[in-house]
């Protein structure tokens, strides 16, 4: 009859059980979501510092940093995004947090509005997937290799 390392004396059954539950909870213990912000984290004394009518872009810059973003075709605002991201633990991430700061600028580059846009504003902020559809990615390999042979040499 062979015994087991835990059988060859008493309280084995015990020792056992309190072994499983050590690793278990060691093995939990890294456990944890991770919390990731992006973007530009904008304080409220860094807003107080913006006054609509004195202040330039200039001195947006030296006091926010670069802007997230411009408007596209001179529409004279400019954006910083921050956001919080959270991934627990075996899971998906998702967002937690997002602020957009818009700031509008007139034609001689001086701020004329402050707007803080975020969840509980009401204003919904659209969120693309992670990653942008383009065209070639949804090819299998069969359609990849014909699609090769398609091109004419030079």
């Amino acid at each position: 009859m062979t015994r087991g390392l835990f059988d060859a004396f008493p309280g084995a059954r015990q020792l056992r059980i309190m072994l499983v539950a050590i690793f278990a909870g060691l093995a939990l213990a890294g456990c944890e979501s991770r919390i990731a912000p992006h973007g530009h984290s904008v304080d409220s004394s860094e807003l107080d510092q913006i006054v609509p009518g004195e202040t330039t872009l200039g001195d947006l810059r030296a006091i926010l940093g670069k802007p997230s973003f411009e408007g596209a075709f001179d529409s004279g605002k400019v954006y910083y995004l921050s956001e919080v991201m959270i991934e627990p633990p075996g899971g998906r991430k998702r967002i937690s947090t997002r602020t957009m700061i818009v700031i509008s600028l007139d034609e001689s580059d001086f701020v004329t509005g402050v707007e803080i846009r975020d969840e509980s504003s009401g204003n919904t902020i659209a969120y693309l997937d992670e990653k942008s559809p383009t065209p070639g990615d949804n090819f299998g390999v069969t359609e990849q290799i014909f699609s090769t042979l398609r091109r004419k040499p030079r």
